[in-house]
């Protein structure tokens, strides 16, 4: 039983301890971060875990402190021009003015196919409607469209758009937010009056999404189950 409770209590402290070390880090995505941010984490999770094989836990987590320490000082190092193109990959050109550039595609290792399948995620079809594309650093692809291939937009037409901000949730699953309803500077009274002129008598039963746009409009989806 004690060595339970003591395997428990390792398995706890590790945990939360590189919970709260991985939150320092950056907000990426497994795809998107750096070579040096992969390495960095791939050793974390290995010394992270030391605890949970052996009774050393103080070493593993100086040993997690230690690398995401690295791994924050490395960040910063990258943000220096002479270091970047050390510590940071640059973005490669793989198509020029609707030309594939077969000797960036071999670099990359990537075939004609694969290619063909990144510029139909990005909803092009053809290289040849391609200004440029270009593999970045994080190996997401960045597409450029020819002018006469791009979607229209209003100022193509010389028509005026309103300003879009962020649309304010103020309801989600029967749950009045109300830190949001602060934030636009209104009340549950107001929310309220809003929902029984739309017939919303129970919004916790009956509301499952409330959100209010930069214009003012409450938008409502029910609870349809």
């Amino acid at each position: 039983m004690i060595d339970f409770l003591s395997y428990a209590t390792r398995v706890l402290i590790v945990f939360s301890f590189t919970y709260f070390s991985t939150r320092l880090l950056s907000k990426k995505a497994i795809a998107q971060m750096t070579a040096y941010e992969m390495a960095g984490v791939i050793i974390l999770t290995n010394v992270a875990t030391e605890p949970l094989s052996t009774s050393v836990t103080t070493k593993a987590l100086f040993g997690t402190g230690f690398i995401v320490f690295l791994i924050i000082l490395t960040s910063r190092l990258a943000l220096i021009d002479k270091l970047t193109p050390i510590l940071e990959h640059k973005p490669t050109v793989l198509i020029k003015d609707g030309q594939l550039d077969m000797h960036a595609l071999k670099n990359m290792d990537l075939t004609l196919n694969q290619m063909k399948g990144l510029l139909r995620q990005k909803g092009y079809d053809k290289v040849s409607s391609v200004e440029y594309a270009l593999l970045e650093p994080q190996g997401q692809l960045s597409v450029i469209p020819k002018s006469q291939k791009r979607p229209i937009q209003p100022s193509d037409l010389n028509i005026n758009t309103q300003y879009e901000g962020l649309t304010i949730p103020l309801i989600i699953d029967g749950v009045i937010i109300e830190r949001n309803l602060e934030h636009v500077n209104l009340t549950k009274e107001w929310l309220l009056n809003k929902l029984k002129k739309k017939g919303i008598n129970n919004y916790k039963n009956e509301v499952n999404l409330a959100e209010l746009d930069t214009s003012g409009k409450l938008s409502i989806s029910k609870n349809t189950g």
